[in-house]
């Protein structure tokens, strides 16, 4: 479980006092993604009055993003956090990684051990699922939230089924609303350290499909998301980047996460997607 480090201000306090009183729980890597069932689908969490104290708290004091969480509580750790960006009605866990590139980059998506399926349909992209120690997807909903607050950029890291690590960064990363069908509105400038091909900019201004809701562009009558059993925001099938593919480091099969021109092979068994204020 992530611990904060509090300065001597109000905004970190609070969310040690959320944490020590149990109001609200801390994933474990063992522990479901807040909201989330075993299984990985939306479910309820039951409070037991018993165990739990309530207290009044300054909505207002919560971080909105991983970049606030790093700065406000000086923590240099990866872990789980709870933040409100601005809109949101309730406060949300995300798993913050505090330890690559400087830190407080909101991680949004990881592959790591194929433990999470993610053929699935638009309700469970929008409100997301997975664990946040491991395999996830934030939410099509947090996402948007997040990015529509600040300016953000992105960071893309993955590791092929060689084992070769690579990396890809945008200076600009936006999403719209459930409403424009979560169109990728803003991709921004390929950055000159990536080591990833600059494939993710096919992506730019597409909107979000899942095998149930085909938004994308007309592509030989082909539904891209339902023939991939995946989600994303496809321009074409083919000769793009798809890391929500279900075969997870599957050489050589047309189902595995794929970023197209990696020096090596193009199929994925890592991957880990973050944004972070700019």
């Amino acid at each position: 479980m992530a611990t904060l480090q509090p300065k001597s201000n109000f905004a970190c306090s609070i969310l040690v006092i959320l944490v020590c009183c149990g109001i609200f729980s801390l994933a474990s890597s063992s522990s479901r993604m807040g909201m989330y069932g075993n299984d990985g689908v939306n479910k309820s969490q039951e409070m037991d009055s018993s165990t739990y104290s309530y207290f009044y708290y300054q909505e207002r004091q919560f971080p909105r993003d991983c970049g606030e969480v790093y700065v406000q509580c000086e923590e240099d750790k990866d872990g789980v956090y709870f933040i409100k960006p601005t809109g949101s009605k309730e406060p949300f866990e995300v798993y913050c990684n505090n330890t690559i590139d400087g830190g407080g980059w909101t991680v949004f998506q990881r592959r790591v051990d194929g433990s999470v399926n993610f053929h699935r349909n638009w309700a469970d992209y929008k409100e997301g699922f997975g664990f946040l120690h491991r395999d996830f997807w934030l939410g099509n909903d947090k996402i948007s939230l997040l990015t529509n607050q600040k300016d953000y950029e992105i960071r893309i890291d993955v590791v092929n089924v060689d084992g070769s690590p690579y990396f890809a960064k945008h200076d600009l990363f936006r999403i719209s609303d459930e409403f424009t069908k979560y169109r990728l509105v803003s991709l921004g400038g390929y950055h000159a350290s990536s080591t990833a091909s600059y494939y993710f900019l096919q992506h730019r201004n597409q909107s979000f499909s899942t095998p149930d809701r085909d938004n994308a562009e007309p592509y030989y009558n082909v539904n891209c998301a339902d023939r991939n059993r995946s989600a994303w925001w496809y321009n074409n099938c083919y000769r793009d980047v798809d890391l929500n593919r279900p075969s997870l480091g599957s050489e050589g099969h047309f189902l595995s996460p794929y970023w197209y021109e990696l020096n090596g092979t193009d199929f994925v068994m890592y991957s880990e997607m973050k944004i972070r204020s700019v």
